[in-house]
């Protein structure tokens, strides 16, 4: 089964060269790897150029990850989506591991495995101590520890717009309550880098706000037609 890869990137030059070569460089190789330019200033697209035809590098004015994300799906050929954060990295056997679970169990529809949480190592000394996690290995139902059936995730229909930061949470809930069939391999597939740029945690006060937007949408969709 072909697998697509889509990772967004927004001024990542530090980071996205490193997690799009931890991508390329699985022990069972994705069909394709489509990153989309989420208009960034900085130096990321000559990144992108830079490594030709591995992947399919596209550019979009600046509209969120969310938008990005929709964009890459738009796009992707595969039978089985993945997603990469791009300044976090896949463990080499992340696809290995998925697969192989996915053709054991064919009821199931999308697998997760565990994230590892890491300060990344430009982050000045004095820094460090703030950003260190409180739990450094933990089961991850995150974006990108998330290997998924494409007619599963069309199911759940495509990823909120106008949650930029919590759209994932927003998608999973609501592809929960459609039914989805889950599993986890007992395994690292993820390494999170956290980093001073992380949104979730130099802009806490704004996820706050869409993570209860997300949740009240969640309980309305719920809720049953007066």
């Amino acid at each position: 089964m072909l697998v697509s890869v889509i990772i967004a990137a927004y001024n990542s030059e530090a980071y996205i060269a490193e997690a799009i070569e931890s991508v390329l460089g699985q022990t069972v190789p994705a069909g394709e790897v489509i990153v989309i330019d989420d208009g960034s200033t900085d130096g990321t697209s000559d990144i992108l150029a830079r490594l030709g035809d591995r992947i399919i590098a596209l550019n979009q004015t600046n509209s969120g990850q969310s938008v990005a994300v929709n964009k890459g799906l738009a796009m992707a050929r595969g039978e089985l989506i993945g997603f990469c954060d791009a300044d976090d990295l896949w463990t080499a056997r992340k696809l290995e591991l998925q697969l192989a679970l996915l053709e054991r169990n064919s009821d199931v529809e999308a697998v997760f495995g565990k994230v590892q949480q890491f300060v990344s190592p430009d982050v000045p000394e004095h820094q460090r101590e703030r950003l260190k996690p409180a739990v450094e290995i933990m089961p991850g139902e995150l974006k990108q520890c998330m290997l998924i059936r494409r007619d599963a995730l069309d199911r759940a229909g495509p990823f909120d717009e106008s949650l930029p930061a919590t759209f994932f949470i927003a998608w999973l809930g609501r592809a929960k309550q459609g039914g989805l069939k889950g599993a986890h391999v007992d395994d690292v597939v993820v390494r999170r880098r956290l980093h001073l740029g992380n949104g979730g945690r130099t802009n806490t006060e704004a996820q706050n706000r869409e993570t209860l937007l997300a949740l009240r949408k969640a309980i309305k969709a719920r809720r049953p037609p007066e």
